[in-house]
């Protein structure tokens, strides 16, 4: 008897002792650095949303869960080896920042310092300042859906009025416009993250009207107010300048390419304040604009406005756009001598087809 419990003794030694020497060696998590997918030699401070990173170390194999801030990771969009686990930053605005990404196995966890940098709700402005009333406005910007401003979460209210959200895209907001929709109107957002923001602008706001062509009484150009069909007019009359590229070489500044208005008078606050103040006009390009500069001309003064700088034609898809551009950075420190505005093609000829309308200067918000 006492044999036979001694084979047994030995027999599950030995088993355990086989069992101990099969098991794989047990590495604890660690962190050496984060790097991005680019430079794997190179460790990083900081880090954007949608970012692809690598958590490089030992023993990473066995992570379960990432957090980023309070953000948890999709595993399933996670790569893990042993020695890195590579993800993309969720696209989300973390509730609680402490600037770590948090590993976790469930028998251990190991942190990594990484500062996500959040953008800022960005907002442009209305699409069009002029849109007609009933019809459909948009709100442009950036980062809406980062924020919840969509169709589903956030609001939107015309002057006091909570209107519906129609569509809703990470740049843009789609609402319908009252029937009586009122000059001077502000637009206000709420983030269920950012809380109230006011859009940019009034809603029609005419300030200091420098010509609408509503009547035109220029002394050159006349040929080039329109009042449609095409495109439909936002406020009576516009400009539309369609011209060949043969018709307008380079340099040409004849009476081809120019509209003239005389007795534009000024707001005297305006001239001794420009700093305080906005160009605004709307425009709607039926092609785009490539290369041809369009030259404002405040009596002596001359700024040539190249919406295309960035590269990327200038193209508003035939509808109607507002532009607003800086007045201390077109006037340049000085004032214009008298009341002449002219709007010609400049520089480099090619086929060009654009309309104007409603050029004006209005207070900075």
């Amino acid at each position: 008897m006492k044999n036979l419990k001694y084979l047994l003794l030995v027999s599950v030694l030995g088993l355990f002792a086989s069992c101990s020497e099969d098991e794989p060696e047990y590495t604890p998590m660690s962190v050496s650095k984060i790097s991005t997918v680019l430079d794997r030699e190179e460790g990083i401070e900081q880090a954007d949303l949608t970012q692809y990173i690598i958590v490089q170390g030992k023993g990473l194999s066995a992570v379960s869960s990432i957090l980023v801030n309070d953000i948890p990771v999709d595993m399933d969009e996670v790569y893990v080896e042993d020695t890195e686990v590579t993800f993309s930053i969720p696209r989300v605005i973390p509730g609680e920042v402490n600037n770590l990404v948090t590993l976790s196995s469930g028998k251990e966890t190991v942190t990594a310092p990484l500062v996500v940098y959040i953008p800022q709700l960005k907002i442009d402005g209305m699409y069009n300042e002029f849109t007609p009333a009933g019809e459909e406005m948009k709100i442009v910007g950036d980062f809406f859906d980062l924020y919840e401003i969509n169709t589903e979460s956030g609001q939107l209210f015309w002057g006091d009025q909570e209107m519906e959200i129609t569509r809703a895209v990470q740049d843009t907001l789609y609402f319908q416009l009252p029937a009586d929709a009122e000059a001077g109107t502000k637009v206000k957002l709420v983030s269920p993250i950012a809380g109230e923001v006011y859009v940019p602008g009034k809603y029609k706001e005419t300030g200091n009207m420098l010509c609408d062509y509503d009547p035109f009484s220029g002394w050159g150009g006349s040929q080039y107010v329109s009042n449609g069909p095409e495109p439909a007019p936002i406020s009576g009359n516009y400009s539309h300048f369609k011209l060949a590229a043969a018709d307008a070489p380079d340099w040409d500044w004849s009476a081809t390419t120019t509209i003239i208005m005389t007795g534009v008078t000024y707001w005297e606050d305006v001239t001794a304040h420009p700093e305080n103040y906005l160009f605004k006009f709307e425009v709607n390009t039926l092609t785009p604009l490539t290369k041809r500069q369009i030259r404002f001309y405040f009596s002596q003064i001359n700024y040539d406005w190249q919406p295309f700088a960035s590269g990327l034609a200038f193209n508003t898809n035939k509808e109607w756009c507002t532009v607003s551009l800086d007045l201390a950075e077109i006037w340049q420190g000085a004032v214009p001598a008298d009341g002449t505005l002219q709007i010609l093609g400049n520089s480099y000829a090619e086929d060009t087809d654009i309309c104007f309308d409603n050029f004006r200067i209005v207070p900075k918000d």
